[in-house]
């Protein structure tokens, strides 16, 4: 496995997040997080970003994996499955998850939304780079 790679692409993955939650989507995300009753706090913020790239890292070296036993070798194959992976395994996932907890819809499409697009990059990014 290429770990230039899956650095890189759990990077790319990390930043869409920021981007998501800190400039899209931040506000409207906290106001619903916060509807629901989670107090949002500002303290321990680098440890939870690591914990999340790690998170990320983790999900990148399985594409990777996935990729390489799939026999993938162009981007439009590896776009297609990481729309699959992010629907199949990180929508359901969330869905369940939602649905027992009586999150907003509004939250639900924001986190949905995040992981379905890093799946996708993943996809993209790890099947064109071997």
């Amino acid at each position: 496995m290429n770990w230039i790679a899956i650095i890189c692409a759990a990077a790319v993955y990390w930043v869409i997040g920021a981007i998501w939650y800190m400039a899209l989507f931040g506000k409207i995300w906290a106001a619903g997080i916060e509807q629901h009753g989670v107090k949002l706090e500002r303290s321990g913020m680098g440890a939870k970003m690591i914990g999340n790239f790690i998170c990320n890292l983790v999900a990148a070296a399985i594409m990777a994996r996935l990729i390489a036993r799939t026999g993938i070798v162009d981007a439009g194959h590896g776009l297609k499955l990481g729309a699959g992976v992010g629907l199949g395994f990180s929508g359901t996932a969330l869905t369940i998850q939602y649905l027992w907890e009586s999150k907003p819809f509004k939250v639900w499409l924001i986190d949905a939304s995040h992981h379905f697009f890093g799946c996708i990059a993943l996809g993209g990014i790890l099947a064109v780079w071997r």
